[in-house]
């Protein structure tokens, strides 16, 4: 297709949404004209496809990667996957955005022991997790109002990043995948990323707003 897109951009558990931005953006592409290269039938780009929806080979082959890589930025369907886009706002100050934080089992970013939000933090509206030619036309952005998802207020994301760089970083998202909490490495407390754990300390953990009401 003679885009340019590299191989060591996609980080282990990146989301194909992340992927697709990344190569919107490097690209300059406008949405609209991506969305349709997402799926072998005629796609109105204003409506959009599920992200379950892609061809996963024609992904593959627009973005010059395997295709086992275009399957686990989708994800395995499940009960609790979000209908909107959920994000750490310290990833996408990195341009990154990993395909777990979409099951609302997970609350907390493993690797920046914030919360996981829904909402855009200048609108206050949610995204939906539906890729349309609105949220491709927006790289890390929220498709309702512009702003940057990242918690450094209107500063474009550091795409090319070394975001897990370290074996600890890699590790935290590898046990939220097997169903475990993440420890924290400041108190040896844990961080619960699961409803069932998630019942102690609710109330309190929304008023104060912070991460110690889990310990």
């Amino acid at each position: 297709f003679g885009y340019v897109f590299r191989k060591e951009w996609v980080k282990p558990y990146e989301s194909l949404l992340g992927m697709l931005w990344k190569f919107t953006q490097m690209n300059r592409l406008p949405g609209h004209s991506v969305v349709t290269q997402l799926c072998s039938r005629p796609t109105d780009p204003y409506e959009g496809i599920a992200i379950t929806d892609v061809d996963v080979k024609r992904v593959a082959r627009l973005l010059g990667i395997a295709q086992f890589k275009v399957r686990a930025g989708i994800g395995k369907s499940a009960k609790d996957a979000s209908p909107f886009f959920r994000h750490c706002t310290s990833c996408m100050a990195l341009g990154y955005h990993c395909r777990l934080y979409q099951y609302e089992r997970h609350f907390y970013c493993p690797i920046h022991r914030l919360p996981l939000r829904a909402e855009c933090c200048r609108c206050g509206r949610p995204s939906a997790y539906w890729l349309d030619a609105q949220l491709l036309d927006a790289p890390f952005r929220c498709r309702h109002c512009g702003a940057y998802y990242s918690h450094l207020y209107g500063t474009t994301p550091k795409l090319w990043s070394n975001t897990l760089a370290t074996a600890k970083k890699r590790t935290a998202l590898s046990r939220i995948t097997h169903g475990r909490s993440m420890p924290v490495a400041d108190t040896g407390a844990p961080i619960c990323l699961y409803a069932q754990e998630r019942k102690v300390g609710t109330q309190h953990s929304r008023s104060a707003g912070s991460v110690k009401a889990f310990e």
